[in-house]
C-alpha cells in the first residue's frame, strides 16, 4: 500500500493522531513492527500490586516523539466469551498470567464413614442432595441393593461412592483384607473420577475468574457488517490488549493516548496504538484515562472507576443514590385525560365512499379485508395512513387524515424515556421496575448497587439497549463491572431483575398486550377545540413462555431467563390466552382471580399513557396541548407485562409498531376491529369495540 492511499483510507482514524506520527505508524503497520520493548518494560509491584508499563529508554520519552503498536490477545463478544475460553486452554493460561489470577484447588471434604448395612429402612440424612443416576446404578450393582437404597447411601455419604459402598457392604467385624479388596475393585475408578471432577472444577473456576476480571481489561470498537437483507448495521467487538497494552495504568491526568486502530492493508487487522502526550522520564509509568471521553461529570467518573477502585468513593456514591431517591418521590398529581365515551362519534353516511388506506406495513396490507376499506398507492389520497417506520412529516398532513403515530412516541417506546416518564409522573410505583439510564444516571445507579451490597441485598440487574427489540443485546448481570462497561457499546439501561416472578408450570413467562391510543377532535372540522383521548386494550393477549424451568442461576441460559423464542432456533410454545387463564387459576388457586390481575394490568397501562398524554414534549407526547393540528392520530403499541409472585404486574416495556401477523392468525377480525374503532366508516363499531377493554 502506498502512503497516500494509507492516508486516504484511514483519514478518520488519523485525525486524532499527531501528524508527525502518521508516517512512523504507516511504516510499523506495513512491517507489523512491535518495537515497544526497545523503549518500555514491564514492572510488577512497582508501584502497583500488579503489572505496570515503564520507560526504560535513556532520556525518557518526549511528547509525540513515537508511536507503538499493541497486539490484541483476545477479541470476543460477551455472549460467546465463556465458550471461547473453555475451548482454548492456551488463551486461558495467557490471560491468567496477564490478570495475575491464581486458582487453588479446594481441599476435598472427607465424608465421615458410617455403618448402615442393617436390614431395616435407612433414612436419608441429606435428601436434597442431587445424585447422578450413573453413580446410583454403580452402587446398587456393587452393593447388591435397590437403587432407592443406593441413592440414600450416596446422600448420606455426600456422594462418595466408596463410602456409600462401605456403608452397605462392610460390617464392623470385616477384616482388613475385605476392605482392601473392595478398594481395589472400585478405588481406581473413584480416584480417576475425583481427579477429573477436580480438574473440571478448577477449569470452570479459572474461566469464572477471567469472566469477572475481563471487564477491567477489555476495550471495545464498532465495525460494520451487512446482514442477509443487505442492510448495513454496526456491531461491537470487545478485545483485550497484549501484555504491553494491558499494563497501562489509569490516571485522571494521563501521559499517553491508547486507542484501537483498524488497519486495512493485509486484509483488515485490529491493533491498538500508544503514543505519549507528555514528556515521560526514564522509569516513569505510562498511564491512560480509563474513563470514556463522554463521561464528564466528576461523580459519574468516580462511579465508572469504582470497578477498578473497589470500595473507594463508595460512601459518596451511596449518598448520591439516597439523594436521588428522595428527589424521585417528589411528584405532582395530574388529572386523567381519558374518556370512555367520545363526545363526537363519527358515523358513516349512506352513499359515502370507501375509507382509503395507505400503508407501508406488510401485515396491515395483507390482512385488510373489510369491504368498506380500499388500499391506495398515494399518501395524498388516503384518509388513513399506517406506517411501520418513524413518520416525521406531520406538518404535511391535511384536514380529515388520520395517522398511526403520535409525535414524540419515543417518550414511551425508548426504554430510558419510559422510565423517566414514570419517575417524573409517579415516582416509585410497584408496576415499574427500578431503572437507570446508564448515560445520565451512572452515579446513582452505582450508588444503588453499593447500597444493596452494604445492606446485604442481592444485586441482580438486566442490562438493555435503549431501543432494540426481540431480546437483542440483553444480558443479566450480578457483577458491577459488566453493567458499567456495557454502556461503552451504546446507550443502555440497567433495570432491577424480577427475582421472584410468578411461574406457569415452573417456567417464567410474560404477556404481550396490544394497546390502542387514539386522539379525536372534540368538534369535527375545528382543531382549535383540541383532542379527546381514548386508550383501550385488546382483550386477547399473548403468552410468551421460557422453555426451561426457572431458578436464580445460570443467567447465560437464554431459554431459562428469557421468553422471546420466535426469533431464533428455539421451540415455541403456543398457548391461547383463554387456556392460559384457566390453567393459571388452577395452578395458583391461592392467589388473586385473573379478573383482579387483569384490572391491575389495565390500571398500570392506563397510568403510563395518561402521563404520556399530559406531559409536554420531550418528556411526553404533548398531545393534550395540541390545539391546531388538522389531523387525528392513533397508535398501537405492544406492551410486555410480567407478574411478580404476589401477582403484582410490572410493565416491562412499550414497543413501537408491533408485528401483529400472529394476532391476525389467532383472530381474523383483529385488524378489522382496530380499523373500525379508529374510523367507524370501516365497519361495525358496536361489534368492533367488544374486542377491547376501554380504560
Amino acid at each position: 500500500m502506498e502512503y497516500k492511499q494509507f492516508l486516504q483510507i484511514h483519514q478518520y482514524q488519523l485525525a486524532s493522531i499527531p501528524e508527525n506520527l502518521w508516517e512512523p505508524l504507516f511504516q510499523k503497520l506495513g512491517q507489523d513492527l512491535f518495537d515497544a520493548g526497545e523503549f518500555l518494560e514491564l514492572h510488577y509491584g512497582d508501584p502497583l500490586d500488579k503489572y505496570s508499563l515503564h520507560v526504560k529508554k535513556e532520556g525518557g520519552l518526549k511528547k509525540h516523539s513515537d508511536i507503538f503498536l499493541v497486539d490484541h490477545a483476545w477479541t470476543t463478544k460477551p455472549e460467546t466469551s465463556r465458550a471461547q475460553l473453555l475451548d482454548n486452554p492456551q488463551l486461558v493460561q495467557r490471560l491468567t498470567s496477564m490478570m495475575d489470577i491464581s486458582v487453588d484447588a479446594e481441599e476435598e471434604e472427607v465424608a465421615e464413614e458410617t455403618a448402615g448395612a442393617g436390614d431395616g429402612e435407612v433414612v436419608s440424612k441429606n435428601p436434597d442432595l442431587e445424585v447422578d443416576q450413573t453413580m446410583i446404578e454403580l452402587v446398587a450393582s456393587q452393593g447388591k441393593v435397590t437403587e432407592k437404597r443406593a441413592k440414600v447411601a450416596l446422600q448420606n455419604e455426600n456422594g462418595d461412592i466408596l463410602a456409600a459402598l462401605m456403608s452397605l457392604t462392610l460390617h464392623p467385624d470385616h477384616d482388613a483384607a475385605g476392605l482392601k479388596n473392595l478398594e481395589n475393585a472400585i478405588g481406581g475408578q473413584v480416584k480417576r473420577d475425583k481427579e477429573a471432577k477436580a480438574e473440571e472444577k478448577k477449569k470452570q473456576d479459572t474461566v469464572n475468574k477471567i469472566m469477572s476480571e475481563m471487564w477491567k481489561y477489555s476495550q471495545t470498537y464498532e465495525y460494520a457488517v451487512v446482514d442477509p437483507s443487505g442492510q448495513t448495521k454496526k456491531e461491537s467487538a470487545w478485545y483485550i490488549m497484549d501484555e504491553v497494552g494491558s499494563s497501562l495504568a489509569h490516571s485522571d491526568s494521563p501521559n499517553c493516548i491508547c486507542a484501537p486502530f483498524i488497519y486495512v492493508g493485509r486484509g483488515t487487522v485490529s491493533y491498538s496504538i500508544i503514543f505519549p502526550i507528555e514528556d515521560i522520564p526514564k522509569g516513569g509509568a505510562l498511564t491512560r484515562d480509563f474513563v470514556p471521553a463522554d463521561i464528564k461529570d466528576p461523580m459519574d467518573r468516580k462511579a465508572y472507576l469504582q470497578i477498578y477502585n473497589d470500595a473507594q468513593d463508595a460512601a459518596e456514591l451511596i449518598a448520591v443514590y439516597e439523594t436521588y431517591k428522595l428527589e424521585e418521590n417528589e411528584v405532582k398529581p395530574f388529572d386523567q385525560p381519558f374518556t370512555k365515551t367520545l363526545t363526537r362519534i363519527p358515523a358513516p353516511k349512506a352513499g359515502d365512499r370507501k375509507l382509503r388506506l395507505y400503508t407501508t406495513t406488510e401485515w396491515v396490507a395483507t390482512n385488510c379485508k373489510l369491504a368498506n376499506v380500499e388500499l391506495v398507492d398515494s399518501e395524498d389520497q388516503a384518509d388513513l395512513l399506517w406506517f411501520s417506520q418513524d413518520f416525521k412529516e406531520f406538518d404535511k398532513l391535511t384536514k380529515g387524515q388520520k395517522i398511526n403515530q403520535f409525535e414524540n412516541e419515543s417518550c414511551v417506546t425508548y426504554k430510558q424515556n419510559l422510565a423517566a416518564l414514570v419517575k417524573s409522573a409517579y415516582g416509585t410505583v410497584p408496576w415499574s421496575s427500578t431503572t437507570y439510564n446508564l448515560t445520565t444516571e451512572l452515579a446513582p445507579f452505582v450508588g444503588h448497587y453499593l447500597w444493596n451490597q452494604e445492606h446485604h441485598h442481592r444485586n441482580l440487574w438486566i442490562c438493555k439497549p435503549w431501543n432494540l427489540a426481540r431480546g437483542l443485546q440483553i444480558t443479566i448481570q450480578e457483577d458491577l463491572a459488566p453493567l458499567v462497561r456495557l454502556r461503552d457499546t451504546g446507550p443502555k439501561i440497567a433495570q432491577e431483575y424480577i427475582q421472584t416472578p410468578v411461574l406457569y408450570e415452573g417456567r417464567k413467562f410474560d404477556l404481550r398486550y396490544i394497546v390502542l391510543l387514539k386522539a379525536t377532535h372534540k368538534v369535527e372540522g375545528d382543531p382549535s377545540q383540541g383532542y379527546e383521548f381514548q386508550v383501550m386494550i385488546y382483550k386477547m393477549f399473548w403468552i410468551r413462555l421460557a422453555n426451561h424451568p426457572f431458578d436464580l442461576d445460570d443467567f447465560e441460559n437464554y431459554e431459562k431467563h428469557f421468553t422471546v423464542m420466535n426469533y431464533g432456533n428455539y421451540s415455541l410454545t403456543q398457548l391461547l390466552y383463554t387456556k392460559f387463564i384457566e390453567n393459571f387459576e388452577k395452578e395458583h388457586a391461592d392467589k388473586k382471580k385473573w379478573s383482579e390481575i387483569q384490572a391491575d394490568i389495565n390500571e398500570a397501562i392506563k397510568s403510563i399513557f395518561a402521563a404520556a398524554v399530559v406531559k409536554p414534549r420531550p418528556e411526553g407526547l404533548g398531545a393534550a396541548d395540541d390545539k391546531a393540528k388538522p389531523y387525528e392520530a392513533f397508535s398501537i403499541y405492544g406492551i410486555d407485562v410480567m407478574l411478580k409472585d404476589d401477582c403484582q404486574p410490572v410493565v416491562v416495556e412499550v414497543n413501537f409498531s408491533p408485528d401483529c401477523t400472529r394476532a391476525c392468525k389467532y383472530d381474523p377480525d383483529f385488524l378489522n376491529n382496530i380499523l373500525t374503532v379508529v374510523d367507524p366508516r370501516a365497519g361495525s363499531l358496536d361489534k368492533a369495540v367488544q374486542a377491547f377493554n376501554v380504560l
